[in-house]
């Protein structure tokens, strides 16, 4: 993934400012669709305003059909939320990007301060760092706000029941404003699916003797996530089981990252234990699940194995409540040393500010005030940051950045002390983040200049 400019980011931040001073969320609901198309790669954004119905202000930009489908569920489920309180649980199940704006302490002469996220369905969100990301969120602010104001400015605008507004540029480059039938896009909802390209195996499949035995489908999110090595961000492991529904004998299970290609590999194998283990097919196979349903269609009518959904399943279930208890007992079992990893972030960056002191070229700029504290502050604040948050560097966020600089920092500094923190701990993200040890530094360096300002 391409990073952000510098340049690209200070836009994104500007369309953020400008569209927080809109306070479009007073005249429009999270329920008012508005849909954005964009420039570069014809994704549409499915745009929702948060604020109107609850605390929290912002915009979610859900990324293509399977985006609007997240929206869907998530506004059936009245989930609609731009930060989550419980470990990202709810953010991990949809494919958008975001901006909230979070109100702060007031005696710093902050109103709100804005957030970014982006999310990807079975992923940890993470902070808005792509290149275009950040190029299709700031397009997404400036034209959600006009639209916003046509609403606001023509009372008498209205729409038909299953219209919603989109804007898109036409082949000069200009934006333009259409009205939509919702209808074209959740007609391309029900076309989305995992496909089955085996023919052979497909094939092979539909003539395997059939049982009497009905084949229980799950798929769930362990709760806890996993990142591989060289992988840009950490997952959640996506378990899909299959049981056999009066035995409840595990006929096969998979555990894999939540990504489409996954999805497609889990049906490959699925095929090679009916053809080569098990030699026989179902009658047929169950789920309670609609991603199932749309994973297995296609696999279901090459087969022939008839698919359906059903309230509950049986096997299946009491399957997935004895994996979350053996979860819950791995998780006790393996508290984590604080200690440990203190000695360990305190000994590098303690060899980092050493190394950024003795550079000329990187410390000729700053105050002797400034030198003399800059190791105690930089390493006070990694100790801040584990024993209070328990994240590394290389994890650090935005939300708890600003949580440690507001709110822990200041009883452990005097104030003359708090008048330098700014200068030492962007000064430190800028050197580490340059050398790609903390991703989201320009983030965060924002973070901590708007916290002390």
């Amino acid at each position: 993934m391409v990073k952000a400019t510098k340049l690209e980011l200070k836009s994104l931040y500007e369309a953020a400012d400008e569209f927080e001073r809109l306070q479009p969320w007073e005249w429009i609901s999270e329920y008012q669709l508005l849909v954005v198309e964009d420039p570069e790669t014809h994704i549409m954004g499915f745009c929702c305003i948060i604020g109107n119905k609850s605390d929290e202000r912002g915009l979610k930009v859900y990324l293509g059909i399977d985006g609007l489908r997240h929206y869907i569920e998530m506004l059936d489920f009245n989930q609609l939320t731009i930060e989550d309180k419980t470990l990202d649980s709810l953010l991990s199940r949809e494919t958008c990007l975001s901006v909230g704006f979070n109100r702060v302490s007031e005696l710093r002469n902050r109103e709100v301060v804005a957030q970014f996220r982006d999310c990807l369905a079975g992923f940890v969100p993470i902070s808005l760092t792509g290149g275009w990301q950040c190029r299709f969120l700031t397009q997404a602010l400036k034209q959600v706000g006009e639209l916003a104001e046509l609403v606001k400015e023509m009372p008498s605008f209205t729409l038909e029941d299953d219209q919603v507004l989109m804007r898109l540029q036409d082949f000069e480059g200009n934006w333009k404003t259409l009205k939509i039938s919702l209808s074209v896009f959740l007609e391309q909802m029900k076309e989305t699916g995992v496909r089955y390209e085996n023919e052979l195996a497909a094939y092979r499949i539909s003539k395997l003797p059939s049982t009497n035995m009905v084949f229980e489908i799950a798929r769930f999110l362990m709760p806890r996530p996993i990142e591989e090595k060289g992988d840009s961000r950490a997952y959640y492991p996506m378990i899909t089981a299959i049981l056999e529904k009066e035995t409840k004998q595990l006929v096969f299970a998979e555990m894999s990252s939540p990504s489409l290609e996954s999805q497609e590999t889990i049906l490959s194998r699925f095929a090679n234990t009916l053809i080569k283990d098990l030699e026989f097919k179902p009658q047929c196979l169950v789920t309670d699940c609609e991603a199932v349903l749309r994973q297995f269609k296609d696999f279901s009518d090459k087969t022939k194995i008839p698919l359906m959904k059903v309230p509950e399943l049986e096997a299946a279930t009491d399957f997935v409540c004895d994996l979350m208890k053996i979860e819950e007992q791995f998780d006790a079992s393996m508290e984590v040393d604080i200690e440990e990893n203190i000695d360990l972030v305190l000994l590098t960056s303690r060899e980092i500010c050493q190394n950024i002191l003795e550079c000329d070229a990187l410390s000729r700029h700053l105050p002797e005030g400034v030198k003399q504290q800059f190791t105690n502050i930089v390493e006070l604040f990694h100790v801040v940051m584990l024993g209070h948050f328990q994240e590394l560097p290389d994890h650090w966020s935005v939300q708890n950045v600003e949580r440690a600089c507001k709110e822990v920092l200041p009883g452990l500094l005097t104030e003359e002390e708090l008048k330098i923190v700014p200068d030492i701990l962007t000064h430190y993200l800028d050197v580490v983040g340059e050398a790609e040890l903390i991703p989201n530094y320009i983030h965060l360096q924002k973070c901590v200049t708007e916290s002390y300002s």
